[in-house]
């Protein structure tokens, strides 16, 4: 919606890491393999594209051309995920990706943008919600993707999975940026947080 309203370009960069995991997993490579993780991303064609058009089709991701944007999204690959982008070589290598990915003008999603991917970005927020809250959004989220309903246990094994590796790992911990504006989203709907957002932006 801010994108939208902006007229600027969106990128969900954490679907690089979501894109290495599922290739991994079809050409099984351990999750703990870094040898054949780099190797397999130095050759890897990753594609993003997480336009509002490309949101309303579900088009967002494709590695070599292959549409994966359904295998992305699947909570089952939570555990190979967490361990994954927690791998310093594999975050090196798509550092220059993820910010290749966004030329000129645009609204950046990711757990490190505004301290490791961007940190000269011109405005940072960092949204926060309970655990429980989140498992609600994520649900409905596949619940909507998909058809068919995705058990709470799937859910929250998968955010548990990744907010531990992401606040433990040494590389590019999850933390707001120093600068960052602070957004409690909890008990808000999607049009309130985004009123809250353009409010708090500068005004030119």
């Amino acid at each position: 919606m801010v994108a939208e309203t902006l007229g600027y370009a969106l990128v969900d960069t954490g679907l690089f890491y979501r894109a290495v995991t599922v290739e991994a997993r079809r050409r099984r490579i351990a999750a703990d393999n870094v040898a054949g993780l780099t190797g397999m991303l130095s050759e890897l064609r990753i594609e993003i594209n997480t336009s509002p058009a490309a949101a309303r089709t579900g088009s967002l991701v494709s590695v070599d051309g292959r549409d994966i944007s359904r295998d992305a999204h699947d909570p089952s690959i939570a555990v190979e995920l967490s361990r994954i982008s927690q791998i310093p070589e594999v975050r090196r290598l798509l550092v220059e990706r993820q910010r290749s990915s966004a030329r000129g003008d645009a609204v950046i999603l990711g757990r490190d943008i505004g301290t490791v991917i961007f940190p000269d970005a011109d405005v940072k927020f960092f949204f926060t919600a309970p655990a429980a809250e989140r498992v609600a959004r994520r649900r409905r989220e596949l619940d909507q993707a998909s058809g068919r309903a995705t058990p709470d246990a799937v859910l929250e094994q998968e955010i548990d999975a990744r907010d531990r590796a992401d606040r433990e790992r040494q590389i590019a911990p999850l933390r707001p940026a120093t600068d960052a504006i602070i957004v409690a989203t909890e008990g808000k709907s999607v049009r309130q947080v985004f009123d809250e957002v353009m409010a708090r932006l500068p005004k030119h």
